[in-house]
């Protein structure tokens, strides 16, 4: 944290004749500005034990928690969240939902981020918000890896757009590749990553492993064991590789495959808050 910095901030709104809240909000939003997001969220906390109004406290600690979920320290987040939701339940009930499904998403507790979207949908009170929060309970249970339930999820909002059931037939529809097989076809240099669609990296590992076994051959041809034995050793450190790379092609084809449907789910909208109101939380989309 820049204490310089903060420090002059500090005097500078005070010297302005703003109030309390006026300058942590300026404060806080200029740390973030600057990608110190710990900092804006000490920032935003302070100012919630400061506050004397429970549901104004309440708000201060919902943009704490925020803040703490940018800088990645979710468990941080959700704690602020807890003291958001002892402070004002009202007033932070969806933008509380809403945050802890996202830092469940973001810890793979997909149980939790269904629970946590199911909890805004039905508590939301637009359209929009409404269909956000199915969208995100779907990906969650496709995260799950549990397509019925991401299809019922749809069902229940109503009548979603076919777009998004039609992402889940088509992800249905298609095959995972068995990591298995990919490192057993990795055997032959090159068709561990042909079996999952990598061509470039199949005809790499195949010229690669061509190109060693024959310097092995040349030099074993011609007596050169200090050169065979340096040979081999890179030889048997791209064969290997071509058998977990076989492997590792096959899960990251799984993983790519998931994560499109994923995104066609969920789509470009994102959720986030209005600052020029803080420390009211409104909530609005981004794309």
């Amino acid at each position: 944290m820049n204490t310089p910095r903060l420090l002059f901030l500090a005097s500078l709104v005070a010297a302005l004749g703003l109030r309390a809240d006026d300058t942590a909000k300026r404060i806080a939003l200029d740390l973030d500005a600057d990608g110190e997001y710990e900092a804006s969220a000490v920032t935003f906390r302070r100012q919630a034990l400061l506050e004397q109004d429970a549901q104004r406290a309440g708000q201060w600690y919902w943009f704490a928690a925020y803040e703490y979920a940018k800088d990645k320290k979710w468990s941080l987040s959700n704690r602020m969240l807890d003291r958001a939701e002892d402070a004002a339940p009202l007033a932070v009930a969806i933008p509380s939902a809403w945050l802890r499904a996202e830092n469940a998403l973001r810890t793979r507790d997909w149980n939790a981020a269904v629970f946590h979207f199911d909890s805004m949908r039905l508590g939301a009170a637009t359209d929009d918000l409404r269909l956000f929060a199915t969208r995100g309970a779907a990906a969650a249970h496709l995260r799950n890896r549990d397509i019925t339930a991401a299809r019922a999820v749809l069902a229940e909002y109503g009548q979603p757009p076919g777009t998004l059931l039609a992402s889940i037939d088509l992800y249905a529809e298609g095959r995972d590749k068995r990591p298995w097989l990919g490192g057993l076809l990795g055997i032959i240099p090159g068709c561990g990553y042909l079996y999952s669609g990598e061509y470039w990296n199949a005809t790499r590992s195949l010229l690669l492993n061509t190109l060693f076994i024959w310097g092995m051959y040349e030099t074993g041809r011609r007596d050169q064991w200090a050169a065979f034995g340096v040979i081999g050793f890179f030889e048997l450190t791209w064969y290997s590789g071509s058998i977990y790379g076989g492997v590792d092609a096959a899960q990251r084809h799984n993983r790519n495959r998931l994560d499109a449907t994923v995104n066609a789910i969920r789509g470009d909208q994102q959720l986030s808050p209005d600052t020029t109101q803080i420390p009211l939380i409104a909530l609005g989309f981004a794309f």
